[in-house]
């Protein structure tokens, strides 16, 4: 997705753990929009950001340390909206699946060590780390217990920081395993389904993820509930349906009409 980023003179590079990481600007500065609506200032938004650059950190290196098992030599991009990890290499597809899903997976690991911390710095209980965190997905929670566990926390950077690392590896890692294409869900969706129809699985994949890209768009947009992930959603259902227009204009040049038949 970011394959052709350029690099800039402002680009911040550094190693961990043996992997290469380049972190483009455009990455600070769209991170720091995310984080400056409403009324929050200066403080809140460098915590957003410091939240969300360790947390796509650790999602990419779900990918690379995945990949490096089967061989590859990975690194790493943080740009713009999130990040890419290359890994390269061939691998069979049960292999690319596991490094695709390694990511989410490395995310929803830093969400629950985030709860194990809190619960042994602060006391907070499994059923409060539940109840804080059930919000962020739209559902109900007992409140008696969500404001007991947010009482517990001394400090307001302690709060923050509890609250932003919840939101990101627990609500971003949900929605990058959606079935849309290219996010890791609409990856290993590809895979699956090449797996049941290798000629046909592609077009299928991108078919699911114009169709839940759109469809999600939509009703995010009738409830004005999250007008950011609206506009993510229609960049994908548009990313996806350019897709299936290559796709189609591929297939008709190559079969001629009798690809539109039965």
């Amino acid at each position: 997705m970011f394959s052709d980023v350029a690099e800039t003179r402002y680009d911040l590079h550094f190693k961990l753990l043996g992997v290469p990481i380049r972190v483009h600007p455009w990455f600070w500065v769209i991170s720091a929009l995310l984080g400056s609506s409403g009324d929050a200032g200066l403080t809140v938004i460098l915590f957003w950001v410091g939240c969300v650059f360790v947390s796509i950190l650790v999602h990419e290196f779900g990918h690379a340390l995945m990949g490096r098992r089967y061989g590859s030599n990975p690194s790493i991009l943080l740009y713009s909206f999130g990040g890419l990890c290359y890994t390269g290499g061939e691998r069979t597809p049960w292999q690319r699946l596991a490094v695709l899903l390694a990511g989410p997976g490395a995310g929803f690991l830093l969400y629950f060590a985030t709860m194990a911390v809190y619960g042994l710095l602060f006391g907070i209980t499994p059923a409060e780390n539940l109840a804080m965190s059930l919000p962020f997905l739209g559902l109900d929670s007992d409140p008696a217990l969500r404001f007991s566990g947010f009482g517990k926390m001394t400090s307001e950077p302690a709060f923050l920081i509890y609250v932003m690392m919840v939101q990101i590896n627990l609500y971003w890692s949900l929605v990058n395993l959606l079935p849309i294409w290219p996010l890791d869900g609409g990856q290993s969706a590809q895979v699956l389904l090449c797996q049941v129809n290798r000629r046909e699985g592609v077009r299928w994949g991108h078919l699911i993820a114009f169709l839940t890209a759109g469809a999600l768009a939509i009703v995010l947009g009738l409830r004005k509930q999250d007008m950011f992930l609206t506009l993510f959603m229609a960049y994908f259902a548009f990313v996806n349906y350019q897709a299936l227009q290559s796709l189609h204009q591929a297939a008709r040049h190559d079969q001629g009409d009798s690809w539109w038949r039965p």
